[in-house]
């Protein structure tokens, strides 16, 4: 009986101490701060907020503040659905290692966001090759895709649609 009691103790002690502890864990609306290193499965950095790891990357953004980190309100609809998910239950201090798949982050490729226009109804069509970014007067970014004799095939897909991104994070403030 001593030691079913005494065991009854211990356990609401460690219970206790767990939820009475001065760390902050990420909840659902809190604002938090992290660092973090987002990379393809392949291990290519494709965006980071620690300037380390973007100089070394080719990632570097000169007018970039490194040091504040990348603040958000988790669950406020500010970050793709994977990453908010992932910060929830951590620490401040604590790093961990999140992969999303393409549906929790910029969603899949769809060939439906392949537009195609006659170079007709495009202004100095001529100097248009595939790979270059334009902007729409309504300001959306696209790709163009391929180009014909006849017409220009534009994407609007994001660039990370279609891909799982890893992320590793810092958490570092929670308020």
């Amino acid at each position: 009986m001593k030691k079913i009691i005494m065991l009854s103790i211990l356990s609401l002690s460690i219970f206790a101490m767990m939820w009475c502890s001065n760390e902050k864990i990420v909840e659902k609306w809190n604002t938090v701060t992290v660092d973090y290193v987002g990379k393809l499965q392949d291990g290519t950095v494709f965006d980071t907020s620690i300037e380390s790891v973007a100089k070394e990357s080719g990632k570097y953004q000169s007018g970039r503040n490194y040091t504040q980190g990348l603040s958000f309100t988790v669950g406020a609809g500010q970050m793709i659905a994977g990453f908010d998910k992932g910060v929830e239950w951590m620490k401040v201090g604590e790093t961990k290692t999140v992969e999303i798949p393409a549906k929790d982050a910029y969603g899949e490729r769809s060939e439906t966001k392949l537009l195609t226009v006659p170079k007709t109804q495009i202004p100095e069509a001529s100097q248009y090759e595939v790979g270059m970014q334009v902007m729409s007067q309504n300001g959306q970014t696209f790709k163009v895709y391929k180009v014909d004799k006849d017409t220009i095939t534009f994407d609007a897909n994001h660039e990370l649609a279609g891909k799982t991104l890893i992320f590793d994070i810092t958490v570092k403030s929670v308020k």
